[in-house]
C-alpha cells in the first residue's frame, strides 16, 4: 500500500477507501513533559504502518464520551501521542487543529436527502493529555431557533460551529453519528466512518434531542 507523506511520514499507509493523514505545515512542538510520564495506553510512538493507523482510530473512538447538561451535550474523544517525521513525540491536538462530528437524522428525509448536522470545534487536550476536551452542542439554543440550513456560531468555547443541511420544517429528534474527522488546515482529514465507530464501540452512537 502507498505510504503516507507528511505528518506521520512513513508511519501510516493508505486505506483503499481513501482515508489519509498528511502533514500540516506547522512548527514542530515537542511534548512539554517527560515522555515517561505519558500514559502507555495512548502513547503509540512504538507503532508504525497499519498497526499505528488502527491504534489511532481505536483510541479516538474508544475514548468517546457524551456529557450532558440540561441545555447541551458535550462530546469528547480519546487523545494520543505519536512520533512525527522528525522523530519527535507529538500530541494529536498539536497536529490536528479542528475536530468535526457529522450526524445524520434518522427517520426523516427532505427530497430524498437525510438532514445532516456537523459540529466543529478546536482540538484541545485535557490536562492529563488522555482526552480531547468536549465539543459542546447547545441543544437548547438550537431548539429555540427555527429550523434552517446554514452555519451557526455559538458562544460555547473551542470555536464551536454547527452546520445544518437538508432540514425539514421541524427539528429532527434522533441523530446518528456518521463520521469523526480530525482536520488540518490544508490537507485531507483523518476520517473515521460510522461502521468503524460501531466496530470499536460495539454499537452506533445515537444522539436524541
Amino acid at each position: 500500500m502507498q505510504k503516507f507523506v507528511g505528518v506521520f511520514g512513513l508511519l501510516f499507509v493508505c486505506f483503499g477507501a481513501g482515508y489519509s493523514i498528511v502533514h500540516y505545515n506547522t512548527s514542530v512542538t515537542s511534548i512539554d513533559r517527560d515522555p515517561a510520564a505519558v500514559r502507555s495506553n495512548f502513547d503509540f510512538s512504538n507503532l508504525s504502518g497499519e498497526r499505528l493507523q488502527e491504534a489511532v482510530k481505536q483510541r479516538l473512538v474508544t475514548g468517546f464520551e457524551v456529557k450532558k447538561t440540561p441545555d447541551a451535550s458535550g462530546f469528547t474523544l480519546g487523545h494520543f501521542v505519536f512520533v512525527d517525521q522528525y522523530g519527535q513525540k507529538k500530541l494529536a491536538c498539536q497536529e490536528f487543529s479542528k475536530i468535526s462530528l457529522v450526524f445524520e437524522a434518522e427517520g426523516v428525509s427532505v427530497s430524498g436527502e437525510k438532514p445532516s448536522m456537523e459540529l466543529e470545534g478546536t482540538c484541545e487536550y485535557s490536562k492529563d493529555m488522555a482526552k480531547i476536551n468536549p465539543l459542546w452542542l447547545p441543544v437548547a439554543k438550537i431548539l429555540g431557533e427555527k429550523p434552517a440550513d446554514g452555519e451557526f456560531q455559538f458562544n460555547e468555547g473551542s470555536g464551536v460551529v454547527v452546520r445544518f443541511a437538508n432540514l425539514p420544517d421541524h427539528w429532527p429528534t434522533t441523530w446518528l453519528l456518521k463520521t469523526v474527522k480530525m482536520k488540518t488546515l490544508n490537507n485531507p482529514d483523518l476520517v473515521i466512518q460510522s461502521n468503524e465507530v460501531a466496530k470499536y464501540l460495539g454499537h452506533p452512537v445515537v444522539l436524541t434531542f
